[in-house]
């Protein structure tokens, strides 16, 4: 079921990057105005470093468990 939703986010991502630099590319062509093309800019790469964040969060979660507490080692 993990690797499911792995790929499922995995494919989101690629989805969300692709679209990205679609719009991105429209944008550049269309936009005649400086300051909202910077604009556009600035809220694609939001968009891209958030989907990023979301997508690493989910595929690579699992690598990063915290540490023991001071206590639990004593059980162990």
């Amino acid at each position: 079921m993990a690797a499911i939703i792995k790929s499922v986010f995995g494919i989101f991502w690629a989805a969300s990057a692709g679209f990205i630099g679609f719009l991105v590319y429209i944008i550049v062509q269309t936009e005649n105005s400086p300051q909202l093309l910077w604009a556009w800019l600035v809220m694609c790469g939001f968009a891209f470093i958030a989907a990023t964040w979301l997508a690493y969060n989910i595929i690579f979660g699992h690598h990063h468990k915290p540490a023991l507490k001071h206590h639990d080692l004593h059980l162990q």
